[in-house]
């Protein structure tokens, strides 16, 4: 074996890596294998450990010797060893043919050989000749850079898996590139790179340290190295190139940042030059690739509105819940906005309570059409105040209007005794008129809105008001067309839909079956929507595919998610009004103190 081609090695456990197994709780440490593992990572030959085993007492033991932290991409589970082997080299960016898996079961190893036919075996009985060998080695990690970087992976793996996309995960990343041209300060380090790399190495051009040095020198060559890092760590030099003219006689990089696009971006630096490849390489690139617009650019640009040729009469309006109030806390220009999210009331009748039914269908329908002495009569209880019947949706001219359903399918509505006015307000599944739900409410066992109830309160408002049920929708669709005729036709009304897909963790029974509420809702929405030019759907099932989307319940989500809607509305809005309307993925401290208000009425319901 070939100790100088190990980039990693892959460790069972039980019976190798220690004496016994831990399931019967009789292990004793191999002295000689934690020191080859300390060795190695001084060597600049990384570990991981692939057992079949519970993770728990196998990571106490390793931490107790000392030795836990020099391991990285573990994969410690019961499920077969072939299949996760081939996984952690794939997520590590090697290949195969510099990977050794040490094992005492036989099987083990013919079944990695498997999945990964260029995977160097071994048994145990190893472990002395590699302790040899990678003594004997030419090279120095004292200070264990290669382990940190690794590491550095292993974070971003794992970010990598919960994002939704690819480009959106390197987008966050904040990926920085720099290109030096000092390369004889660095020639060491440019003389592993040419020996050592093979993944994205394009060329294979194996130069001596001679050779490279003579390329150096040569002022019809133009050579650079290239740096890298990004918000989990700096990765050092971790490329080079050589070209004469339009010719690249070497173009390479440290596999470490393959998935990255600094390949494909260098390659656009340099003008495209002519590449000569040689062999198999892990990576594509060309002229015809999409353009790599995720690097050198600020993941967290400053949260001023910067707004270029907008008409000053385009305004935008946007009226729902948290979800559409978490979308705008990525969208710049926040002067072209009006937002009527949910709020806080500052009246003293009502201090402190959550207002949501503002943004009810049917509070948008009534706030044109009741007069203000029955407005004032809702107004006026504990739970509601006199903003919560805006007419701007009316009496505004905007461009766009975006609002949201979310409200309409979980809230309760209220209807005045011998009266027109009808309010929405708390969980549809407990009526404040039902004498067995007071005390839940008292109590507060359940949403109350941050509003504190008392019985006499509750038997006042029964003996006023009637509860009609939730919204149908058959009266959605009636609430949606009034909204629709009564603003102006050239405003475009843009509705949200809501999730389709269970969120499996529901632990509120008034939310119980709420995707199969929204397959019913949607398709009347749907429906509706087919008879008119100046209505657009907002799908938000096209961003949800899997658990690892939501956050807490069915209508919150990942940032991520609401990152990648903001981009579509911002497409939108830019073809609507034919502006420029930047986002941002840092967070306004006004929305940011918003947020927190919302986050605090709202605990226990959301």
């Amino acid at each position: 074996m070939d100790i100088s081609a190990v980039k990693l090695i892959i460790w069972d456990l039980d019976d190798t890596f220690w004496d016994g197994t831990v399931s019967e709780q009789s292990v004793r440490p191999v002295k000689k294998c934690i020191d080859a593992v300390i060795l190695c990572a001084e060597k600049g030959i990384v570990s991981a450990i692939c057992s079949k085993n519970d993770e728990a007492p196998c990571r106490k033991l390793l931490t107790d010797w000392g030795v836990w932290d020099y391991f990285v991409f573990n994969s410690i589970n019961w499920q077969p060893k072939g299949q996760r082997i081939r996984g952690i080299i794939s997520d590590m960016n090697l290949r195969a043919e510099n990977v050794l898996f040490i094992d005492d079961n036989h099987l083990n190893l013919e079944e990695a050989k498997y999945y990964s036919p260029e995977l160097m075996t071994a048994s145990p009985n190893i472990i002395d000749e590699l302790l040899r060998d990678v003594s004997a080695l030419d090279k120095s990690d004292k200070s264990l850079e290669r382990l940190k970087r690794y590491k550095i992976l292993e974070k971003k793996q794992s970010e990598k898996n919960s994002m939704g996309s690819n480009e959106e995960f390197l987008r966050q990343s904040a990926i920085h590139v720099e290109i030096h041209s000092d390369c004889k300060t660095e020639i060491d380090r440019i003389h592993e790179l040419i020996l050592r790399t093979n993944q994205l190495n394009f060329t294979k051009l194996r130069s001596t340290r001679d050779e490279l040095e003579a390329i150096l020198d040569d002022p019809n060559i133009k050579s650079g190295y290239i740096t890298a890092g990004d918000k989990y760590g700096d990765y050092g030099i971790i490329g080079f190139f050589a070209c004469r003219g339009k010719k690249a006689l070497h173009f390479l990089f440290s596999c470490r940042t393959l998935g990255m696009g600094i390949e494909q971006y260098i390659y656009e630096q340099l003008g495209f030059p002519e590449i000569a490849i040689e062999g198999a390489v892990s990576a594509e690139i060309g002229a015809d690739k999409p353009r790599v617009t995720w690097i050198n650019q600020s993941a967290e640009p400053d949260s001023s509105s910067e707004i270029s040729g907008i008409n000053g009469s385009f305004r935008i309006l946007m009226k729902g819940p948290c979800d559409l109030l978490q979308i705008f806390s990525f969208i710049k220009n926040e002067d072209i906005f009006d937002c009527e999210f949910t709020y806080t009331s500052e009246e003293k009748h009502s201090l402190g309570v959550a207002i949501e039914g503002m943004n009810h269908t049917m509070q948008i329908v009534q706030s044109l059409t009741l007069s203000d002495n029955e407005k004032a009569e809702v107004c006026s209880l504990p739970f509601c105040d006199s903003k919560m019947y805006p007419k701007s949706i009316y009496e505004n001219e905007y461009g766009m209007i975006f609002i949201s359903i979310l409200t309409d399918v979980n809230l309760g509505m209220y209807k005045k005794i011998g009266g027109n006015q009808i309010f929405a307000f708390g969980e549809w599944l407990y009526p404040l008129t039902a004498r067995a739900n007071w005390d839940k409410y008292i109590n507060k066992e359940v949403y109350t809105a941050n509003c504190r109830f008392t019985r006499e309160m509750l038997e006042s408002f029964s003996k006023q008001y009637e509860f009609i049920g939730r919204m149908t929708p058959e009266m959605l669709v009636e609430n949606l067309r009034f909204i629709r005729e009564n603003i102006p036709r050239k405003t475009e009304l843009v509705i949200m839909l809501g999730c389709e897909t269970e969120f499996l963790a529901n632990k509120l029974a008034a939310w119980t079956d709420r995707h199969n509420d929204h397959i019913r809702f949607n398709k009347a929405v749907r429906e509706f929507a087919k008879d008119y030019d100046n209505i657009t759907l907002f799908d938000v099932n096209e961003y949800i595919s899997s658990q690892e989307d939501f956050s807490d319940s069915i209508n919150h989500y990942k940032k991520r998610v609401y990152y990648l809607m903001a981009q579509r509305f911002t497409e939108m809005i830019n073809s609507r009004a034919e502006v420029d309307i930047k986002q941002t993925s840092k967070l306004n401290l006004a929305y940011l103190s918003l947020k927190q208000r919302v986050k605090e009425i709202l605990t226990g319901y959301r």
